[in-house]
């Protein structure tokens, strides 16, 4: 091989960063561009099209049509030539080029003439391979033909970002965004396929005794960084076949497979322990924090993950009322806590009956001016005894009864109605109302919304209905059909608590989505710049994206406010706004918003 033949090209870091960051830098070939190169290939008419990825040493073909080797070194192969052009490379015939015409591929093997080659240039502006054709017979390469070349390049970048948001969602739906651990759906699949195979499992339930108070005296940054911290010691440390998962707030879990024996269990729950023993370095800031943990073994205590850790949560109550550092195990007499909770359906099931819930409405506003456009509805429990309950008082357990089809279903007509009332008085607002996953069980929702809407005189499109992502991806068949024919009707769809379930890009892609709501978990701590705040502007990115309008939750003061604003979302809504009232206090609400967005218009 005569010298200058050879191309010696350089990956630097950021390069070979970026085609690590789109897991693009095997070998595997990427069946899902086979379709782009075949349609390459035929408009183009060449003997072969390839996707490729070039790394420091190696071309990888991810996908190609018409040419046998899957990879090829960097210092022969012609992309590696393509790399630093801002649109294609062409070589219209290789054997009258002196850079090319002594390259082993031009004078042996495939005895190529003929190559053209656009860059693959990604979101961060590296180059990580190209989309390239080539023949055995010299041609020309037209303006046309140019443009054309860099449209499917466009389209396999496209394919190329779209699969790293996916991956990316993905790893957002099976691990913790803060502490990096497993979330409860990664641990249930982790769980369940244990299960599944018959083999006994131990539980460890804790969370972490004195966390409140480090939110409280240090601020919630720290109590995030603290949650890491845990995260990191106890992952650390844990054996074979032992799972370490974050259920949500300071509530984690620890899997153990094929343990039987209660000792062992103790073991392991005992070490789990002793690692608080260390008090743990935030900020220069040396917090401690204490923990109780409850434990429940299958197949005695249970054969699902979900009844196990309903047991080991029980056991943990028993432990924490016996004290800091106490670690308890699962009883059948602990069932009283259930008796408990049947207690409480049935007063659920008699309050519904004397009328005892209410709707009360939270108000939401558009950030650029602060004019409220709508309000939430949102359900209370004025309760004979304890007063105004709030749905987190019992809403977690009226949603897995049948009773919350029609608590749904009254409190759609309430705030239907009330919508109706507000457009007679001269406040038009967009009502936005919860959906019960049970109200998604019957096919005829779309039909009832419908007969509401005509039955009140209200128009589609000052109604918003809400679920969560949890809804959306369970029976998603159902789901899609029941909301496209909502859709149609011209009502709004909100994703709620975006961020905190395990929807994926397909939930936005497939569904009739009008917004997203961003979870008040997210915008409680974007003021002080902690991890939430690059969740936020993903979301921001998200709704941009897909061309749907974002809303945050949660907002409580004007520095929150005001970054939200200063990143383009769309509305808002918390306490800094408003605390959800009766329908007779919006309008006061409403009318002190218009002069507020009158003084800020001037």
């Amino acid at each position: 091989m005569l010298e200058g033949s050879t191309y010696e090209t350089h990956i630097d870091d950021a390069r070979a960063a970026a085609i690590a960051d789109y897991a693009m830098g095997d070998s595997e070939a990427e069946a899902e561009f086979d379709h782009i190169v075949v349609l390459t290939r035929e408009l183009f008419q060449v003997s072969a099209a390839m996707v490729s990825i070039v790394t420091r040493d190696v071309v990888h073909f991810k996908a190609r049509t018409g040419l046998d080797v899957c990879s090829a070194p960097t210092d022969v192969a012609f992309c590696a030539h393509a790399l630093d052009h801002e649109g294609p490379f062409v070589i219209a015939d290789a054997a009258l080029d002196p850079a090319f015409m002594n390259n082993p591929l031009v004078i042996d093997g495939p005895r190529l003439r003929f190559y053209a080659g656009v860059p693959l240039r990604v979101a961060s502006g590296q180059v990580i391979g190209t989309l390239c054709v080539v023949d055995e017979t010299p041609r020309l390469f037209s303006e046309r033909d140019r443009h054309l070349l860099e449209c499917l390049g466009q389209v396999v970048v496209d394919r190329i970002e779209v699969r790293r948001q996916e991956r990316e969602l993905a790893h957002l739906a099976h691990y913790d965004p803060l502490t990096g651990l497993p979330n409860r759906t990664l641990l249930h699949e982790r769980a369940s396929g244990i299960l599944s195979t018959q083999r006994p499992m131990a539980v460890l339930l804790f969370d972490l005794d004195g966390f409140k108070d480090v939110n409280d005296v240090f601020g919630h940054a720290m109590g995030d960084a603290l949650l890491s911290a845990i995260g990191y010691r106890l992952s650390a440390r844990l054996e074979d076949g032992q799972t370490l998962a974050r259920l949500g707030g300071d509530e984690f879990v620890v899997i153990a497979s094929d343990v039987a024996d209660p000792r062992t269990a103790l073991i392991i729950a005992e070490r789990l322990r002793s690692d608080f023993d260390e008090g743990f370095i935030v900020d220069d800031q040396e917090l401690r924090v204490d923990t109780c943990i409850g434990v429940a073994i299958s197949p005695y205590h249970g054969d699902q993950i979900d009844r196990l850790i309903c047991h080991a949560d029980l056991a943990l109550y028993r432990a924490k009322e016996r004290g800091a550092g106490s670690i308890a195990f699962y009883e059948p007499h602990l069932r009283h806590q259930v008796e408990d909770r049947q207690h409480i359906q049935h007063q659920l099931r008699e309050a519904f009956e004397r009328g005892e819930f209410e709707v009360h409405y939270q108000p939401q506003v558009r950030l650029s001016d602060e004019t409220v456009v709508g309000v939430e509805a949102l359900l209370r429990w004025r309760h004979p005894e304890h007063g105004l309950l709030t749905p987190d008082r019992f809403l977690p357990i009226l949603e897995l009864m049948p009773l919350a089809a029609a608590v749904g279903a009254w409190v759609l007509d309430e705030a239907i109605a009330q919508a109706a009332a507000w457009a007679a008085a001269g406040i038009p607002l967009r009502v936005g109302i919860n959906l019960f996953a049970s109200q998604f069980r019957s096919t005829s929702l779309a039909e009832k919304v419908a007969k509401t809407l005509q039955r009140h005189g209200v128009a589609a499109d000052r109604i918003e209905l809400e679920l969560t992502e949890n809804i959306a991806v369970r029976n998603t068949r159902a789901v899609v059909e029941t909301l496209t024919a909502l859709r149609a009707l011209g009502v709004g769809i909100a994703l709620d608590d975006f961020g905190t379930g395990f929807a994926s890009l397909s939930v936005l892609r497939d569904f009739p989505i009008t917004k997203l709501k961003v979870d008040r978990s997210f915008v409680a701590d974007i003021a002080v710049g902690s991890d939430q705040s690059a969740v936020v502007d993903s979301i921001l990115t998200l709704g941009r994206a897909f061309g749907v309008e974002v809303i945050a939750e949660g907002i409580e003061t004007i520095v929150q406010a005001r970054w939200l604003r200063a990143k383009g979302c769309h509305e808002g809504q918390g306490w800094h706004y408003g605390y959800p009232v009766l329908p007779t206090e919006i309008e006061a609400i409403v009318s002190a918003a218009k002069g507020h967005a009158a003084r800020w218009s001037a």
